[in-house]
């Protein structure tokens, strides 16, 4: 997970803990905004690839295919799969030996950023050096250590740092957690040609 803040404040990191420890009561839940989810989704990436091969064995839902390149495979094949034989939609289990297949294999990967962005706001309780202490809105005060190039949103002052601060300020901070996943979308398409002559 990366964590990344921007604007008025980045995540604070507290003494015996981080930022994200800021969990409101259910006194403080009028106060405190609550964290705001999105899920932000990139360009997606489409690839293909085409498999051929002879059946060789079936049994079950257990298909054996001897590859173009030579190698045998072995496939657990789902119930639902059909497979398109000289135009006609077969099960597995229905498929014969020597029937030739073409499996075209197309994957779509996507992607996204899932964003948690919470507004967290106090009144400086105390203030040295990098060091705040602040009051939160369920009335607890909490210890940060403030990095630097950090901004604060001091009553309509978006660009104050922490040497800007007094007791007694109202302080907001805008905490955002990013967490970068891929989604994997997978569709396969099964043809081929049935043996020319049936089996003895």
């Amino acid at each position: 997970m990366t964590t990344r803040v921007k604007n008025i404040l980045t995540a604070l990191i507290a003494i015996g803990g981080t930022a994200s420890m800021f969990v409101p009561n259910a006194a403080a839940q009028q106060d405190t905004p609550q964290p705001i989810k999105q899920e932000i989704r990139g360009n997606e990436t489409i690839t293909t690839e085409v498999l051929e091969g002879t059946v060789e064995y079936v049994e079950g839902n257990s298909l054996v295919v001897k590859m173009t390149n030579g190698a045998i495979r072995q496939f657990n094949v789902p119930e639902s799969r059909r497979f398109l034989i000289d135009g006609k939609e077969l099960t597995v289990r229905e498929l014969e030996p020597k029937t030739k297949l073409r499996a075209t294999v197309t994957t779509t990967t996507t992607p996204i950023t899932e964003r948690t962005t919470t507004v967290l706001t106090g009144i400086v309780w105390w203030v040295a050096g990098r060091t705040v202490i602040l009051t939160l809105p369920n009335g607890e005060n909490r210890t940060y250590n403030v990095p630097d190039g950090y901004k604060f949103n001091v009553e309509g002052n978006k660009n104050a740092t922490v040497f800007d601060l007094k007791k007694g300020m109202r302080v907001s901070a805008e905490k955002i957690v990013e967490e970068p996943k891929t989604e994997i979308t997978s569709n396969t398409v099964v043809t081929g040609t049935a043996p020319s002559t049936p089996l003895q």
